[in-house]
Formats: structure tokens, sequence, C-alpha cells
């Protein structure tokens, strides 16, 4: 069964490669190919018993279709989403692969992480004789909260490591998973940021933590309670994008 896997993760290090470079040039038209190759290889890992939770890619409804030569913004929207779900994907299946001593899927773990932060919030709130407790007003509060989490699932994890020297200055990064070579960059939404300035914040992230020698994905947490972003997928996929040869980005927004 491994070898089998092992042909999935070379299916699925094609398919993010091509569907990503075809993206970038604008060559949105391959897409329909692309999105049944991400079905297959996933319809494969399931009955491998991997990933079930994992859904596959819907197709564009006709309606969202051009009917012509050209490509609807739908068609467009479907083309990031292939490409951000087939890195994760990947992502997942390296893990489940790797050495027997670092097979905690990170990608996965972070995801349910974030997934529940909120609830987790929420659940804080409501203590016995209403006792004190932690009140997730702000970025450092998230982080605070966050890292407690890391530490039910990682072992080595350093907060504000200094990022090397990026445009005349360095940075502190939120956290580094060391033995899993991970950045997680948090960022929580308010009245006063805007999702632009957000999106300008993470992309200096991205330029910065391109160069760091213990970073092979930045995981970029944005924890919006108040629902100030609009387009969370949107947001998400755009930033997804931003993926170079020297490093691969995810981006989570919670809750949806």
């Amino acid at each position: 069964m491994e070898k089998k896997i092992s042909e999935r993760l070379a299916d699925l290090e094609i398919l993010v490669n091509s569907s990503e470079e075809d993206f970038r040039s604008k060559n949105y038209y391959p897409y329909v190919n692309y999105l049944n190759e991400y079905n297959s290889i996933l319809s494969n890992l399931h009955e491998f018993g991997l990933f079930k939770n994992l859904k596959p890619i819907q197709e564009v409804p006709p309606g969202g279709k051009a009917s012509g030569h050209g490509i609807t913004q739908f068609e467009v929207a479907k083309n990031r989403e292939i490409v951000n779900e087939s890195k994760k994907l990947l992502h997942r299946v390296r893990s489940h692969i790797g050495p027997e001593d670092t097979k905690v899927d990170t990608i996965q773990t972070l995801e349910l992480i974030f997934s529940k932060f909120h609830t987790i919030v929420r659940q804080l709130r409501d203590r016995y004789s209403n006792r004190t407790t932690l009140e997730v007003d702000d970025e450092y509060d998230v982080q605070d909260l966050l890292h407690v989490l890391l530490k039910i699932y990682f072992q080595d994890i350093r907060p504000e490591e200094t990022t090397p020297s990026y445009a005349g200055s360095s940075k502190r990064m939120d956290f580094l998973l060391k033995s899993e070579k991970v950045v997680i960059e948090v960022k929580k939404t308010r009245k006063t940021l805007t999702v632009k300035e957000v999106g300008e914040q993470l992309l200096v992230d991205i330029a910065t933590y391109s160069e760091h020698p213990d970073c092979n994905l930045l995981v970029c947490f944005i924890y919006d309670p108040e629902g100030i972003i609009g387009n969370p997928i949107g947001l998400e996929n755009d930033l997804t994008q931003q993926s170079n040869d020297n490093l691969n980005v995810v981006v989570y927004i919670y809750p949806k």
C-alpha cells in the first residue's frame, strides 16, 4: 500500500506543479482536467483509508461557465481552489509517508486547531461563578492561546524567532515548528485593520520567510471572529498563490 501511496504522491506533485504554472501564466482552460485529477487522487487515498474527512472539489455550475471560448470569474476562482487544495493534500501525503517518527500530519493538525479555535475562545468565556479567564481581544491574546494549543501536538515550538534581514530589516516570526520546518504567522482582524492591509502584511512575511533556512512551509492563521473579511476563500486562495520555489504558503481564515 505504501508504494501505491507514493505513486499518488508523485501524481500530486505533477498536479501541483502543472496547475500552478498554468494559473500563473493565466492559462485557465485545463482546469477541468486538473479538477478531475485531484478528485481521482483523493478517491484513491480514500480507498487506502486516508483523509476521509476531505471532500472532492465540486465542478463549476453550468451557469458559471463560459458559453464560448472565454473564461468566467467563477472558473478562475475554481482554478485557484484546485491549486490551493492540491497543495494542502500534497503536504498531507508527504507527512503521512515520511519517517516513522515524523508522521504527525502537520497541516491536518494545524487545520484542526484553527477550525476549533473560535469554539475554544467562546468556551473560555463561560467559566464557573464568572471566574476570570483569558479574553481574546487582540493579536497577542490569539498568540498566547494558540501557543498553548500547539503544545498538545508539537514538541519544539519556538516563538518570536528572528528572521534573516529582508529589505534592510528583520522581523520576529510568531511561531517556528523547528522539526517540521514550519512557520506560523498569526493575524487578528479588527475594524481599524483593513483586508488590504492584512494581505499586504502577509505578502511581506512571505517574502521574508522565503529566505529562512528553517522554513519550508508558511502557515498563516487569520482569526476573524467578527466576520470582517467578506470573502475569506478568495483571500486564502490569493495568498496561497504567492508560493514560490523556496516556500509553500497555506492560509486559513476562521471562523467562516
